[in-house]
């Protein structure tokens, strides 16, 4: 199987996370195609690289991208709007297509039809026109979403030990019509033991109900097992940042991702505190039980559990010595009967 590294080269809205990417980021060896917005009239920032756009209900316009095919043959590249979601490690996410974590009743992803794929000439540029009808419905806040550019993966089956590299272009993309301050509102949903891609951990479900992003957000989680006072379960994120609507998990994992412990049931508690950038802050404290088939269900999956096979061993023990007495017995009765 080849090693794949994903490099996902994202125009992102807000400062913070704002990675610079232009057409000449495209012109190193690795990298053989770029993507950038032709900003209409109705851009709020001219000088974004991604589109935020003052909208009307009802509107209906077409956005452009210019893709520019730096290689020496024609290449495809898929294209896709996604939903803005929060991922476990609360970074906005871009990419999935999957809305399984967005709450909102406004999907942007529904607003607007495009060509699927397009093919683009040897070291030429093509445009992809997305037609964007805005809802008849008014809304406040903002809509979250970016444009998804994707190189078709070659057919050809690679070496084993062959190196490749894969990346996508996002575009943002973010709607408003009007400037109401919308105050952002984090809520609990729940806490539970859980299979975290191969570890032992817990989950921690939240939800921004709120049509506004959070940036900047410091995360502060601890949990504690039976009233003591050291915690057994930690995570610390900086700098992190929450979609607009989403529903999301944090993965706090028992111990080193990679190297996690055996869930041990009992009764615990969780003290979860998150702070935005202009200082709102949410603390949760919540008690859970991990009861011991919950813990047993999670640990059979990560780890390879040995059988305590003691009863096991056991009957087969007196099986095996009412076994020989038997043969005993037949033995001794058949020299008897040679006597």
């Amino acid at each position: 199987m080849s090693v794949k590294r994903r490099i996902f080269l994202c125009f992102i809205f807000f400062m913070i996370f704002f990675i610079p990417v232009k057409g000449y980021a495209a012109q190193t060896s690795n990298v053989d195609y770029s993507v950038e917005p032709i900003l209409p009239a109705n851009q709020i920032k001219r000088g974004n690289t991604f589109f935020d756009l003052k909208v009307l209900p009802n509107q209906k316009q077409t956005l452009k991208i210019k893709i520019n095919n730096f290689a020496k043959t024609q290449q495809t590249f898929h294209i896709r709007v996604n939903d803005a979601q929060t991922n476990s490690n609360l970074v906005i996410d871009y990419n999935n297509f999957e809305t399984n974590g967005f709450i909102g009743a406004k999907k942007i992803s529904t607003m607007i039809e495009y060509p699927k794929t397009i093919t683009i000439p040897a070291q030429k540029s093509g445009i992809v026109s997305l037609n964007l009808s805005v809802l008849n419905q008014s809304f406040d806040g903002i809509l979250l979403g970016g444009i998804q550019v994707q190189k078709e993966k070659p057919k050809k089956k690679t070496n084993e030990n062959t190196f490749t590299t894969e990346y996508d272009y996002i575009i943002g993309l973010m709607l408003s019509e009007n400037e109401k301050k919308i105050v952002p509102e984090l809520k609990f949903v729940s806490v539970k033991p859980s299979v975290i891609e191969n570890n032992a951990g817990v989950e921690i479900q939240l939800q921004n109900v709120k049509p506004i992003n959070i940036a900047a957000v410091t995360l502060n989680g601890y949990i504690y097992k039976d009233k003591s006072p050291k915690p057994v379960i930690s995570r610390i994120i900086k700098n992190g940042s929450i979609a607009p609507e989403s529903s999301f998990k944090i993965a706090f994992f028992n111990g080193e991702m990679g190297k996690t412990k055996p869930l041990e049931p009992g009764n615990y508690l969780l003290k979860l505190t998150l702070e935005e950038k202009n200082g709102q802050r949410w603390d949760f404290e919540e008690e859970f039980e991990i009861t011991k088939k919950q813990a047993q269900t999670v640990n059979n999956h990560v780890f390879v559990v040995k059988k305590d096979n003691t009863l096991l061993y056991g009957i087969m023990g007196v099986l095996l010595a009412i076994l020989l007495l038997l043969l005993l017995l037949v033995v001794k009765k058949y020299k008897k009967k040679q006597h």
